[in-house]
């Protein structure tokens, strides 16, 4: 299952729902454009931004959805990007604050063990391949396999490139998202390509 940003070209959202490709709805984002729809708690953009995780506003899209009976594919519990154990110990803390009817996925970061992820992986319903890109490579096939064996499903992040989705497809993730694909046609054709799919994008579609 793949999963893109958000877009405001409704022939672009009509094509991507044709596809299957689900929305990837990043923290204060909502209601989604699309569905299926991911939440994504937007604590990689914060970093990348250098700015403080804000959440407040996460724990008012749990409620806004929650009220609403809208249910996500998934959510991602709050995270420290390259955190390790501290980003193990801050999703702990938030853990409950996700509603029970919400798949609840935890991000792993760089400084995480096996070991350690595993004593906590009971109180949650999938792992979420975080953290920096070098360690994503090295490690996202030994997280899939603890997931699966533990029956839950994993998803790799910001995976966008043709190369990267045909890596993912080959290690077996379940799902993978990234917003590059809608920032060019020509990305978002090779993605779709790489997926398998392999229907064009209409001409007087843009993709963003």
């Amino acid at each position: 299952m793949a999963y893109v940003g958000q877009t405001r070209s409704s022939a672009l959202a009509e094509y991507l729902r044709r596809l299957g490709i689900g929305e990837c709805v990043v923290r204060g984002e909502l209601p989604a454009r699309r569905h299926p729809f991911a939440h994504d708690n937007g604590a990689f953009r914060d970093w990348r931004a250098g700015r403080p995780f804000d959440i407040g506003r996460w724990l008012r899209d749990m409620r806004w959805m929650s009220y609403r009976g809208i249910r996500p594919d998934f959510v991602v519990v709050p995270d420290i990007v390259a955190g390790g154990l501290a980003s193990l110990e801050w999703s702990a803390m938030w853990r409950d604050e996700v509603p029970a009817e919400f798949p609840a996925y935890l991000a792993v970061q760089d400084g995480m063990s096996v070991s350690t992820v595993a004593l906590h992986l009971s109180a949650y319903d999938g792992i979420f391949v975080g953290g920096t890109l070098g360690w994503k490579l090295a490690t996202a096939a030994t997280w899939i396999q603890l997931a699966h064996g533990r029956g839950i499903r994993c998803h790799v992040g910001r995976v966008g490139t043709a190369a990267r989705v045909r890596w993912a497809r080959s290690i077996g993730a379940d799902s993978i998202d990234s917003c590059l694909p809608l920032r060019h046609r020509e990305h978002l054709a090779a993605f779709v390509d790489a997926l398998g799919l392999g229907e064009p994008l209409a001409a007087s579609s843009e993709a963003a």
